[in-house]
């Protein structure tokens, strides 16, 4: 039986594959500057993100082959690579985690909008899983600055870094 997805939710779905690969891949070169900087905790804990993306992309993707949808995969852009300080990469990251909010609300919208019944509960996993993942983010961010002004702060904040394990 074929399941029948809204076109909208559909196209969403299938940038969002892109976005999360995209994001990912952002994600990465954080993880690179973080280790260049010896910020090793750091560093770990973004490639928890790096996972996190790649692994919400494969379960869109699993999704849409699931409902027979055609997948359209768009061309990955090259991440920023440069970042002057670790506080700088946690603002990003912020704005990354924002904008992923915003892209998965529009995904639910569409969905509720095309009466998609399947796309709402497939994607109503993932808002609570955002706005868990905006507001670590967030809170991480707000850390920093308050640690940031003395290079112990930031290395008392890179050795907290490596037990974390929520992404």
């Amino acid at each position: 039986m074929s399941v029948i997805l809204g076109k909208r939710s559909c196209d969403l779905l299938n940038k969002q594959i892109n976005e999360e690969l995209n994001f990912s891949y952002t994600y990465l070169a954080m993880s690179a500057v973080f280790k260049e900087m010896g910020l090793d905790g750091c560093s770990s804990w973004m490639m928890l993100q790096v996972e996190d993306s790649y692994q919400k992309a494969m379960k869109i993707y699993d999704h849409l082959q699931k409902c027979n949808v055609k997948i359209k995969l768009l061309p990955l852009a090259a991440p920023k690579q440069e970042w002057r300080a670790p506080l700088h990469i946690l603002e990003e990251l912020v704005r990354s985690q924002q904008r992923m909010t915003s892209l998965i609300h529009a995904i639910y919208e569409a969905s509720v909008a095309e009466k998609d019944c399947q796309t709402q509960c497939f994607i109503a996993r993932f808002v609570n899983d955002q706005a868990q993942k905006e507001n670590i983010a967030l809170r991480l961010l707000d850390k920093l600055r308050k640690m940031q002004s003395s290079d112990l702060g930031v290395i008392m904040f890179d050795a907290e870094m490596i037990s974390r394990k929520i992404t």
